[in-house]
């Protein structure tokens, strides 16, 4: 479907003609119709897959068919779980504002709170946050909601993992009646689906154009890969790094102790590579992900919780160091091997100790992660299977 054919204003269309997009993607034709007759919209889709379109479009012709004066109080409120997630949320807004005089501004953590009490005192149409942060002005007295008449929550299931629950709760109460648009990458949770239904009316459109929630997308090739040691990760991750069909890569480690020695260890093969954790300060993981954009880094070695909301349209390849702890996280690592529609993969490198996670893994989707070798850098132990003793790759 064209953009053209979504009766949009024709500041829209002009800001989308700029930025060379033309046809919406799946989840922008399924949402955008039903939000733009006022409907709340409970919608499930991949990360990367263009549901930042699917809900800053709707919100910004909320705006334009009411054609009132900007106040302090922002008209629509869009959340994401992350600080790197709300900034590029708020740079593609702004892409679609360029034709407008709607205000936009962005509060996330990180930030001194004197400045985002001179942000909050200023007009405001469109504000993107963090809800952390969010609620934490709140409690200041600082924030004014009072003319809000649209919410986009977006990333709701790395909201709730990321422990935002009562953030969200609080500000929603402050909401006059609005319309909301909620966006999660699964609806296969009870607790999501309970807390979901607090925000969303009985008429909401429900969509879902996921693959089934335990599922890795079918354009991401898995493979595992036995190792023995660091050492021999180390040779194995040089091997995958080299190939020419890797663009841009996401290394994941499981703590932030192991961004940098992992980091310099990929320098030393002359590998343009930074690092992203959870502690950095905000204005170094900010140029971290600018680096990446501009194609000036090739790897990227992260936590799970730095990489949340990352969206980086060039990296196909991600390669676990060591597997997450969780599953579902697993998932959610692979899934971001593809981004925008395009082929990726996702290789694990499993020593001793992940082996019973790879099996977990494997159990919770119910599908195999198929086991491969590398020429010339096969391990030299075998792999053992707890108490069922050894087994065979």
């Amino acid at each position: 479907m064209s953009f053209s054919n979504l009766e949009l204003d024709f500041t829209l269309e002009q800001a989308l003609a700029d930025m060379g997009i033309t046809a919406a993607k799946p989840i922008q034709e399924a949402a955008i119709p039903p939000a733009l007759e006022g409907l709340d919209i409970i919608a499930c889709a991949p990360t990367g897959t263009g549901k930042t379109l699917a809900f800053a479009l709707p919100a910004i012709q909320h705006i334009l068919d009411r054609d009132e004066q900007s106040t302090l109080s922002p008209k629509v409120l869009i959340l994401a779980p992350s600080r790197e997630l709300a900034r590029q949320t708020h740079q593609q807004v702004q892409h679609l504002l360029s034709h407008t005089r709607i205000q936009l501004q962005l509060i996330v953590g990180g930030t001194p709170y004197g400045n985002q009490q001179q942000q909050l005192s200023e007009v405001c149409d469109i504000l993107v946050a963090t809800p952390g942060r969010l609620a934490e002005l709140n409690e200041r007295g600082w924030l004014d909601l009072s003319d809000t008449s649209f919410l986009v929550i977006d990333e709701a299931d790395r909201m709730l993992e990321m422990g935002f629950a009562d953030a969200l709760t609080s500000l929603e109460k402050e909401l006059p009646a609005h319309q909301t648009l909620f966006f999660s990458a699964t609806l296969d949770n009870q607790k999501l689906g309970k807390f979901g239904r607090q925000f969303i009316r009985e008429n909401a459109a429900v969509i879902d154009l996921s693959e089934s929630p335990r599922a890795v997308s079918s354009l991401v090739s898995q493979k595992a890969i036995r190792v023995d040691d660091d050492e021999h990760k180390l040779k194995v991750l040089s091997h995958l790094l080299q190939q020419e069909s890797v663009k841009q890569a996401l290394v994941f480690v499981n703590n932030r102790d192991h961004v940098e020695t992992w980091v310099n260890a990929i320098r030393k093969l002359n590998i343009r590579a930074r690092g992203l954790h959870g502690e950095m300060k905000q204005s170094d993981r900010t140029e971290t992900v600018k680096q990446m954009q501009k194609d000036r880094i090739q790897v990227l070695v992260a936590t799970d919780v730095a990489a949340r909301g990352i969206n980086l349209v060039d990296i196909n390849t991600v390669i676990n160091l060591r597997l997450p702890r969780r599953a579902d996280t697993y998932i959610h690592r692979a899934g971001r091997a593809s981004r925008e529609g395009e082929p990726g993969n996702c290789f694990s490198l499993v020593d001793i100790h992940d082996l019973p996670m790879i099996e977990k893994i494997q159990r919770f989707m119910g599908s195999p992660i198929k086991f491969t070798k590398i020429t010339g850098l096969e391990p030299k132990t075998k792999a053992r299977g707890g108490k069922k003793g050894k087994k065979k790759n």
